[in-house]
């Protein structure tokens, strides 16, 4: 399956880690957002990469891989919208426009387009509910546009399953 998707992280202590080539960073307490694409098949379709990001025991390739390898920083939930439009960067700066966020380096996690970060700091104090809630706002909008597109395979986009507004569990 292909399409983009948000992971939310909750770090319940601090800590201060090397993010490859960026360098070092001082990690708060609180909730981070990751959002990436996945647009191959394998290891590197959707199933592949929220499966990866799962694993805490992996060899660090990608920046967020410096996070969720860390065992006091863990993917809370992912939020994915299924398409085959790399849609990561606009649903980045949807998200920056809904919360408070800045980035934990720039660059990090976006070190293959032009955005500031795609991985950022949730910076206001949010429950979890709160930080979930604008996130799955964000997609359900892109979820609707996408239902308005000409392109034919728009029949299979949508909110993936691994997270519904109606039922709150964790992928």
């Amino acid at each position: 399956m292909k399409g983009t998707y948000t992971l939310l992280l909750v770090c319940k202590r601090s800590f201060r880690t090397k993010i490859g080539k960026l360098g070092y960073v001082n990690v708060r307490k609180g909730h981070y957002l990751y959002t990436g694409s996945a647009l191959g098949q394998g290891a590197v379709s959707l199933e592949g990469r929220l499966r990866r990001h799962r694993e805490v025991s992996k060899k660090t390739r990608w920046h967020i891989d410096y996070f969720t390898a860390k065992r006091n920083c863990t993917v809370s939930v992912a939020v994915c919208l299924r398409s085959r439009q790399r849609l990561e960067c606009s649903i980045n700066h949807a998200l920056a426009r809904r919360l408070n966020v800045r980035p934990v380096l720039p660059r990090a996690g976006s070190s293959d387009c032009a955005c500031q970060a795609h991985l950022v700091k949730v910076v206001s104090s949010m429950s979890d509910r709160r930080v979930l809630d604008a996130v799955i706002r964000v997609y359900e909008d892109f979820r609707q546009l996408n239902q308005f597109s000409s392109d034919t395979a728009s029949k299979s986009r949508g909110l993936l399953p691994i997270y519904s507004r109606k039922r709150r569990e964790r992928f």
